[in-house]
C-alpha cells in the first residue's frame, strides 16, 4: 500500500513552477480556494459516510446511493478542471480522478481518499500555495 502522505507531498511539489521574478524560487500558482472547492465536496460526502457508518456499523461497503455520490466527485472535479488549467494540472498530478474511481464503494478506501485530500491541502499551504 502506498503512503498517501508521501504521494500528496509529491503531487504538490510537482505543480511548483519557477517564479517569474526570481527563477531560483519555486511557487505554486494554484490558489487555496481552488482546492477548497474539492475539499468542501469531499467533506460533505465524508459527513454522509460517517452517518452511514454509525447506522450500518458492520458494513464495509457503501450503499448504491453513496457510491453514486462519490462517483459524481469525478464529474465535479472534471468540471473544475475544464474551467481552469491550474486546477486541471493539480487534479492530474494528484491522480484524483483515478483515486475516486478506485474507491469502488469501499469505506476504508474512501476514508484514505479523504486523508489524501487533507494532506494535499496541508502541503499546498506548507509549500507556499497562493491564498
Amino acid at each position: 500500500m502506498e503512503n498517501i502522505v508521501d504521494k500528496a507531498e509529491l503531487a504538490i511539489k510537482s505543480i511548483r513552477k519557477p517564479n517569474k521574478k526570481n527563477h531560483d524560487k519555486l511557487v505554486i500558482e494554484l490558489k487555496t480556494n481552488q482546492i477548497r472547492k474539492i475539499l468542501t465536496a469531499v467533506n460533505i460526502l465524508k459527513n454522509k459516510v460517517d452517518i452511514y457508518k454509525i447506522a450500518k456499523s458492520k458494513e464495509k461497503k457503501l450503499d448504491e446511493e453513496l457510491q453514486m455520490e462519490i462517483e459524481f466527485l469525478r464529474v465535479n472535479m472534471s468540471y473544475q478542471a475544464g474551467r481552469d488549467n491550474l486546477v486541471r494540472e493539480f487534479i492530474e498530478k494528484a491522480d484524483l480522478l483515478n483515486m475516486v474511481k478506485d474507491i469502488n464503494g469501499d469505506i476504508k478506501a474512501f476514508e484514505n481518499f479523504c486523508r489524501y485530500i487533507e494532506a494535499l491541502v496541508a502541503f499546498h499551504k506548507f509549500y507556499g500555495g497562493q491564498e
